[in-house]
C-alpha cells in the first residue's frame, strides 16, 4: 500500500470547488487499496505558502506527492517541486505533462504521467510498492540508470462506467478551503463524456484526446441522485469538451434526466445542435450552452479547423434564444495570420449575433500552447518556442467574487496574452483587437441588465454606471 499526497499548486487562478480531477484519480487510488490525502492550494482560504504545504504534504508521510501542472502555471509548479527539495519523490500530471513529459523531469519531478492518469498512477503506487517496475507502466516517463525512459502509451480509457466513482474522495476536500459548510460542498460539475472529436488546430486539449468515449446515461443519473441525496445537489455544469456529440446517446441521457429537478449547463459544438436536441436538453434541466464559434469569419473558420459556418452558429443562437436557454457565445482574436478584414468581419459578426445571444465569453485572444497544431508550426517562425519557460508567466486578473459593471468589464477586456504579441500584430490589428474585447464586454454588460429570451433573470441592476 502507497501513501499517496495530490496537491494542486497554489496560482491567481482561484478554485472555489473540489477539483473533479482530483476526485477521479483519488477514488482511483483509494479503490486499489492506496491511502490518499489532497491538498487544493489554489482554493482561495486553503495554504498557499509553499514551506506551509510541504509541511503539510510530509507530515502525511507520503511514499509519492503529486501536482497538477498547467501550461499558464508550469513556473508555480516547478516552483514547489523545487521546495519539496528531493524529501519525496514527486510525480506531474496533467495537461502540461502529457506534452511535455520530459520537462518537468528536468525541474525536479521523478516521475511524469501522460495522458489520464486514473490507471497510471495506480500503477506507478504498485511499481513504488515493488509489486512490478516502473518500465512495465504504461504513459509513464521516469528517471532511469541511463537517463529519462518512457514507456509506451496505454491508450484512452473506453470504458468510463469502470473508473471508481469520484464521489467516494469528496471528503478528502476541506470545505474550509472553499469558504462553505462541509454538507454543502460539491463539485461544480460533472463528467459525462471524455475527448472531443473535432480537429481544430488551436486545442490543447492533450489530456482525454480527440476520440470521443462517454458514460452510460444510467451512471450519470446515479451519480446526480446520489449527489442529491448527500448534499442536496441541484445545479451544476457538465465539464465535458464537447457534451452533445452523438444523437442517440443524447436522446437517451436526457431521457434519464429528465424529472431529476436540477439545472446545468455544458459547452457544445454548434454542429451537434438542432432544435430539437436543444429542445430535449431544456426539458431534461439545461438552463445554459456555451457554444464556441471563435471567428466570425468563414475563411478563418476553415483554416483553424472549426468545422461551422456562421449560419449554422446563427440558427443555435436563435433557436436557443426562442427556447428561453441562456446561449453564450465563445469568440477569439488574434490568429496568426489574422488580417485586418478578417477582424473587421468579426466584428461586424458580434454585432448581428447581439440580439441572439445570452452574451459572449470573457477575454479570448489566442494563446498558442504546446501540442496544438498552431504551437508546434509557428512557435519556431514567431520565436516563442517554450513560452511559458522563457517569459514571465501570463497572469490574467482574477474574476471579482462580486459582480459590478466595472468589475465586469475589467474581467472581460482585460486579456494578458494581447501584450504578449505572440504573432507580431500591427498597432492597427491590436487595437482592433481590443476594440473586440471591449464591445463583447459592453454587449454582455447589456445582456446582464436586460435579458435576452423569456424567462432569463438579470444578474445585476440596471442602475449601475458604465
Amino acid at each position: 500500500m502507497a501513501r499517496v499526497f495530490l496537491i494542486n499548486p497554489p496560482t491567481d487562478e482561484t478554485v472555489r470547488t473540489p477539483l473533479l480531477s482530483f476526485m477521479y484519480l483519488a477514488a482511483s487510488l483509494r479503490r486499489a487499496g492506496h491511502e490518499v490525502a489532497l491538498l487544493d492550494a489554489s482554493a482561495p482560504h486553503a495554504p498557499h505558502a509553499h514551506d506551509e504545504i510541504v509541511d503539510r504534504a510530509m507530515s502525511f508521510n507520503p511514499d509519492l506527492v503529486g501536482l497538477h501542472v498547467k501550461t499558464l502555471y508550469v513556473q508555480d509548479a516547478y516552483a514547489l517541486a523545487k521546495a519539496f527539495a528531493g524529501r519525496v519523490p514527486l510525480v506531474a500530471g496533467g495537461p502540461h505533462p502529457t506534452v511535455a513529459p520530459l520537462e518537468a523531469l528536468a525541474h525536479g519531478f521523478d516521475f511524469s504521467v501522460r495522458g489520464e492518469g486514473e490507471e497510471t498512477l495506480v500503477e506507478l503506487c504498485d511499481a513504488l510498492d515493488g509489486k512490478r517496475t516502473f518500465d512495465s507502466v504504461r504513459s509513464l516517463v521516469f528517471k532511469g540508470n541511463a537517463g529519462p525512459q518512457v514507456t509506451p502509451a496505454r491508450g484512452f480509457l473506453l470504458d468510463l462506467d469502470a473508473l471508481a466513482n469520484p464521489l467516494d474522495a469528496l471528503e478528502l476536500f476541506d470545505a474550509s478551503w472553499y469558504g462553505t459548510a462541509a454538507n454543502t460542498l460539491v463539485p461544480a460539475g460533472l463528467l459525462a463524456s471524455r475527448g472531443c472529436p473535432a480537429a481544430c488546430t488551436f486545442c490543447s486539449n492533450n489530456v482525454t484526446g480527440r476520440r470521443f468515449r462517454y458514460r452510460s446515461a444510467q451512471s450519470i443519473r446515479s451519480e446526480i441522485q446520489e449527489l442529491q441525496a448527500r448534499r442536496g445537489f441541484v445545479a451544476f455544469s457538465f465539464f465535458d469538451d464537447s457534451f452533445a456529440v452523438g444523437r442517440r446517446r443524447m436522446e437517451e441521457l436526457c431521457d434519464a434526466l429528465t424529472g431529476l429537478r436540477v439545472q446545468w449547463t455544458c459547452t457544445a459544438h454548434p454542429a451537434h445542435l438542432d432544435r430539437d436536441i436543444l429542445r430535449r436538453m431544456q426539458a431534461a434541466g439545461c438552463c445554459g450552452v456555451d457554444i464556441g464559434m471563435e471567428s466570425g469569419d468563414p475563411e478563418m473558420l476553415l483554416r483553424i479547423g472549426k468545422g461551422v459556418t456562421v449560419n449554422r452558429v446563427l440558427d443555435v443562437l436563435a433557436w436557443s434564444r426562442d427556447l428561453g436557454l441562456h446561449c453564450m457565445l465563445n469568440i477569439m482574436f488574434g490568429w496568426p495570420d489574422e488580417t485586418i478584414d478578417e477582424l473587421r468581419t468579426t466584428l461586424a459578426f458580434i454585432e448581428q449575433a447581439a440580439p441572439l445571444a445570452a452574451g459572449f465569453n470573457a477575454r479570448g485572444v489566442l494563446v498558442p500552447y504546446p501540442g496544438t497544431q498552431i504551437y508546434e508550426g509557428l512557435h519556431a517562425r514567431y520565436r516563442f518556442t517554450d513560452w511559458w519557460l522563457r517569459e514571465p508567466p501570463l497572469r490574467y486578473r482574477p474574476f471579482p467574487s462580486s459582480w459590478s459593471l466595472v468589475e465586469i468589464k475589467r474581467a472581460y477586456a482585460d486579456d494578458a496574452a494581447l501584450a504578449r504579441n505572440f504573432f507580431a500584430f500591427s498597432q492597427e490589428a491590436l487595437t482592433l483587437i481590443q476594440l473586440g474585447l471591449d464591445r463583447k464586454a459592453t454587449l454582455t454588460y447589456r445582456k446582464l441588465e436586460r435579458p435576452a429570451a423569456p424567462g432569463w433573470e438579470p444578474l445585476v441592476p440596471a442602475a449601475g454606471a458604465r
